[in-house]
């Protein structure tokens, strides 16, 4: 798989808040005046929450994300390498918005609770991205690839069909057959590391250039993982969705 996408990932990885800085300078102050509606600019993108808000591509058939009482929605960023970044719904409670942090690596990226309005982890890693050239499943291969030779003829990939999840979610799991085999009165976790996990909210999502594999536990995130969004930077220096 070609993964050349992911050769700056290292050394742009340190910079998940570069861009323009929230400060007291009269460009920043005036810069936060130009959203009266919507508060300050998110300080990596320079977008106005509400403009960001519209940009969130929330995913068809997921459950939306509800907090718990006193706390609210919020848009916040997370900056990519390169032209790129993360936008997402993120839970606000408090003075503390979550903030996603980015890691890169050779192969895949990881994403972890830079900060958590609901006292998440920040040693959990809960997305990692694949890149997707030439397959587009060709990450959720490797992971059937991997397995030793008795498990790999039983493992395949399909839609997860999950209560709340989206519509395109998919998970590496154990075919029909395979299945019946196996206790069907407690939770199973099968086909690997990255496979079917019946007691945690795991699964894949093959979008915007990358296969994402989501692993949020049994826990509410404190983000909207159906909200998640990768935005690029134009040459006019304007933000969009990628496609």
């Amino acid at each position: 798989m070609k993964l050349a996408v992911w050769a700056a990932l290292g050394a742009l990885a340190v910079c998940v808040a570069c861009g323009p800085q929230a400060g007291t300078t009269d460009a920043t102050k005036a810069a936060e005046a130009s959203c009266p509606d919507d508060g300050p600019r998110l300080p990596g993108t320079g977008l106005c929450q509400r403009t960001a808000l519209l940009m969130l591509q929330h995913a068809e058939g997921a459950q939306s994300v509800e907090y718990p009482e006193g706390c609210s929605a919020s848009v916040n960023e997370t900056m990519l390498p390169g032209d790129e970044a993360l936008i997402y719904s993120a839970a606000k409670c408090g003075e503390v918005t979550t903030k996603l942090a980015y890691a890169g690596g050779a192969h895949s990226a990881s994403i972890s609770y830079e900060t958590s309005a609901m006292g998440h982890s920040t040693e959990d890693e809960i997305i990692r991205l694949f890149g997707v050239d030439p397959d587009p499943q060709g990450a959720l291969k490797e992971q059937i690839a991997a397995l030793p030779a008795a498990e790999r003829a039983t493992c395949e990939i399909r839609l997860a069909g999950g209560d709340g999840w989206p519509a395109d979610a998919l998970v590496i799991a154990p075919t029909a057959a395979a299945r019946a085999r196996m206790p069907k009165n407690e939770p199973i976790a099968a086909c690997g590391p990255l496979g079917l996990d019946e007691d945690s909210a795991r699964y894949w999502r093959i979008r915007q250039g990358y296969a994402w594999l989501f692993d949020l536990g049994q826990d509410v995130a404190g983000f909207d993982p159906a909200s998640v969004t990768v935005i690029t930077k134009g040459a006019d220096g304007s933000w969009s969705a990628r496609k």
